[in-house]
């Protein structure tokens, strides 16, 4: 029985110790920031892409895609080293260039050809539907915790759903623990974008 206790206590210190913990609220920053990002990445991308290869019969195109090109490689770079800094996880360099390699072109065909400059593209792509995802998942949780945390305010304005004032705030104290678990799935969804990142982003220097 004591141990079965101890295991409940541990279980609840665990789920509460979520909104003590730093890498929480990074994790959720990281979140936050997908949506304008992961749009931004989308609408160039996109605008880019299909400049160049509507203008590819006049050969103004090229250097488009080549600007285009070297943009997605910066920007994927920079999106590493986000998920680097807001999530404290390891991603192996994205660089693939051989160290025999010296050119300026050879390096760029190198870099043409690795399957990391298209897998990175890939994520700046799916980054958008990711950033929509997060941020309504955000919302939501929010609106509801904060819905149910204040509910003894809002049953006081008449606007509750609540029968009673002990009923309201029962609501409140079953907010909190909401507001929890919400941290909880939150954490999830920036594990399972980390790992993505991982994936996606991630080389090894040959």
């Amino acid at each position: 029985m004591d141990t079965k206790i101890l295991d409940v206590e541990a279980a609840l210190r665990e789920f509460v110790k979520v909104a003590f913990e730093k890498q929480t609220y990074m994790n959720i920053l990281y979140l936050l920031f997908s949506f304008p990002l992961g749009t931004a990445y989308f609408i160039f991308l996109v605008t880019g892409l299909s400049l160049g290869f509507g203008l590819l019969l006049i050969w103004i195109g090229i250097p488009v895609l080549l600007i285009v090109f070297l943009a997605w490689w910066e920007i994927a770079a920079f999106e590493r080293q986000m998920a680097i800094w807001f999530l404290g996880i390891d991603i192996p360099s994205m660089s693939l260039t051989p160290l025999n390699e010296k050119s300026i072109l050879g390096r760029f065909i190198y870099r043409l050809k690795s399957p990391v400059t298209w897998k990175a593209l890939l994520f700046l792509i799916v980054k958008f539907p990711l950033g929509i995802f997060s941020l309504v998942a955000m919302v939501v949780l929010l609106a509801m915790t904060m819905g149910m945390i204040f509910n003894p305010l809002i049953y006081l304005t008449g606007n509750s759903h609540a029968a009673t004032l002990q009923e309201a705030i029962l609501i409140a104290i079953a907010g909190i623990f909401v507001g929890l678990a919400s941290m909880h799935v939150l954490n999830l969804l920036a594990h399972i974008t980390g790992n993505f990142a991982k994936r996606m982003l991630g080389g090894h220097e040959t």
